[in-house]
């Protein structure tokens, strides 16, 4: 499944994208900001997948032109509330500066409150990660509780369309139209193969 649009490409991940992720998410720059900062063996990333690679977890490669930069995702949804929660890092860090998260990050946001369908949106943050807190205030997340070094943020689609960084983004960056391709598949929910049926 691929969702394109605002200048960058999501594919959702592969087993082939596994190593590179693992490789990833063990460079000191995104360890850190991880609660566990334990690096991530190969046996390890391969339970992971195994474990998140179903209709209730939605991981994608960050593209930009053909280069892979980094991982979003909305993840654990819960088909009773329609809550998931998101996230994002970036692997590659000459984009960390650029508006290339940014552009991902509200993809990944439309996709999930107008695709995917959910309510609400939560993310967890480590204590100290002013960046990433001001980052998602941006987008409209609200600080819904701190228990000891994890920050947890809630985003609703209300919030979200209101946002009037949301709206200035979509103003700015390019119009071209959303488009998520594929085919349906056992991996996705019944809504998301309503949409790729529909398309196809």
């Amino acid at each position: 499944m691929i969702l394109s649009g605002f200048g960058v490409e999501l594919r959702r991940i592969a087993r082939a994208d596994i190593e590179q992720i693992r490789e990833w998410r063990n460079s000191d720059v995104v360890r850190q900001q991880m609660f566990h900062e334990e690096l991530i063996s190969e046996i390890q990333q391969e339970a992971w997948f195994e474990r998140v690679n179903n209709p209730l977890n939605y991981f994608f490669i960050i593209h930009v032109g053909v280069a892979p930069i980094g991982l979003i995702y909305a993840k654990e949804v819960d088909p009773s509330t329609m809550l998931g929660e998101g996230g994002i890092f970036v692997g590659n860090p000459r984009f960390l500066s650029t508006d290339v998260p940014a552009r991902a990050s509200l993809l990944m946001l439309y996709f999930c409150f107008n695709i995917l369908g959910l309510n609400s949106s939560l993310i967890k943050i480590k204590k100290g990660n002013d960046v990433a807190i001001s980052y998602n205030q941006l987008l409209g997340y609200k600080i819904q509780s701190v228990v000891g070094n994890k920050i947890t943020l809630v985003l609703t689609k209300d919030a979200f369309e209101a946002s009037r960084y949301i709206q200035r983004l979509v103003q700015v960056l390019p119009k071209e139209s959303i488009q998520l391709l594929g085919t349906p598949s056992d991996n996705n929910l019944d809504l998301i193969n309503r949409h790729l049926n529909l398309k196809g």
